[in-house]
């Protein structure tokens, strides 16, 4: 959570974070019942929060500028609770603001009304004040990189709150997207356990089950069918195969034709209901770029993209961080590339690469003709299968970049960076 370990007063919360002393979150509480009021403010404050309050609508639109998310409670008795969501939603400047819904009771239909009326949580009442802080802490982490708003989490130099969502993903298959993403997941299992979890987003041939040889019951497919579930952590758990190690695990469908099934907001849905209660999600993102994959990465923190030194692969990859950048898109300022050495002696070097890209290579893993086919086989990822082998320790230093928040993204291109590609294609023709 942000505030663990920090010295925090409730006036004027300040957390530090390399170096830098920025200002806690703010939140704006809509709330006519002032004793359940005192105890939601009391647990945020606790938290590291500074919180302010109004009692209408109205109030609630001139003071939302100044806050980073609203939370709605008990309002006046001439609006229900999912009418005030639903005006403030469509007030200006607030689409894009978190709102945070309390339920007076845990019904599904109550908390349905909230999540259509533009809510982006609900909390059901009696709530533990832990909740009520994973909760806040899980929609303002999502939210920080649309808004531009500083990460919050505190920061002595020692310890840092790491990365919580990471996608894999590679414009080209057969790469290593799925060896890289079931190791990152292994590595981030025994940091976490039981509060993992693998999602094979991989809709149409993913591949997640069979390199941890793992039979599963259910995939993605089967919960996007269940609209409850997709909203209830609780009921979504019943979707979930936990593999011996404790890594949770969310299964592509088992047949082509079922990948349709899952959309976008499907994608969204299920993020935004896991989020909360999880340390670390991984997404095996596959290799198309469609929809489902821009809302994952929208939602990602990181973005890991295996390449490998050969021009269809690099062609392939500069198309589409071309297309993301032309479109406005900050996706590209996510990626972390990986290097991965398929061939005994790759036929261009690791500047080459760079060169065509206009970005830096974070990561390089070693070429082994045996040790990621063994993987695969087996059932058991490199990291624990073969710990001793330069590609464990490689993938585990990979894993613990991403998950730590500590690599380097996509440097900003070159402007020349058409050029230099241009003349890699010309070299290799």
């Amino acid at each position: 959570m942000y505030p663990h370990g920090a010295d925090a007063n409730v006036s004027g919360v300040t957390f530090i974070r390399i170096g830098k002393s920025v200002p806690a979150p703010s939140i704006l509480l809509l709330e006519t019942d002032p004793v359940a009021g005192d105890t939601i403010r009391s647990a945020l404050t606790r938290a590291g929060y500074t919180v302010a309050s109004t009692v209408d609508v109205e109030g609630a639109i001139r003071a939302a500028s100044e806050h980073q998310l609203i939370v709605i409670d008990v309002v006046a008795p001439t609006r229900t609770a999912p009418d005030a969501c639903r005006e403030l939603r469509a007030a200006p400047g607030l689409a894009s603001m978190p709102f945070l819904c309390i339920s007076q009771s845990d019904d599904v239909e109550d908390r349905i009304k909230f999540l259509e009326a533009g809510a982006d949580d609900v909390i059901a009442r009696p709530f533990d004040a832990r909740e009520l802080e994973a909760r806040v802490e899980a929609l303002l982490l999502r939210f920080q990189r649309s808004r531009d708003i500083p990460p919050t989490s505190m920061d002595t130099g020692e310890v840092r709150r790491g990365r919580r969502i990471i996608a894999v993903f590679s414009p080209k298959g057969g790469v290593g997207t799925t060896t890289i993403a079931v190791n990152i997941a292994t590595l981030a299992t025994q940091l976490h356990p039981d509060r993992t979890l693998l999602i094979d987003l991989d809709l149409q041939f993913g591949q997640v089950a069979t390199h941890l040889n793992l039979p599963l019951n259910h995939s993605v497919a089967d919960l996007a069918r269940d609209e409850e579930a997709l909203r209830d952590l609780d009921l979504l758990r019943t979707y979930i195969t936990v593999h011996p190690n404790g890594l949770h695990v969310i299964g592509a469908p088992g047949s082509p034709e079922l990948a349709q099934l899952v959309t976008a907001r499907h994608v969204e849905r299920l993020l935004a209901t896991v989020i909360p209660g999880y340390d670390a999600i991984i997404l095996d993102a596959g290799s198309s770029l469609d929809e489902r994959t821009l809302a994952a990465f929208e939602q990602a923190e990181c973005i890991v993209v295996p390449i490998t030194a050969e021009l269809g692969a690099l062609k392939a990859l500069h198309t589409v961080i071309e297309y993301l950048r032309e479109t406005g898109d900050a996706v590209v300022d996510k990626m972390t590339l990986v290097l991965n050495g398929m061939f005994p002696k790759e036929p261009l070097r690791t500047t080459d690469v760079e060169t065509a890209l206009a970005a830096k290579i974070s990561m390089e893993l070693p070429y082994d003709a045996l040790v990621y086919v063994k993987a695969i086989n087996e059932g058991v990822p490199v990291i624990t299968g073969s710990p001793r082998s330069s590609a464990a320790d490689r993938l585990s230093r990979l894993a613990g970049m991403a998950l730590a928040g500590d690599g380097p993204a996509t440097e900003p291109a070159r402007r020349e960076r058409r050029r230099g590609f241009g003349g890699l294609l010309r070299r290799g023709a």
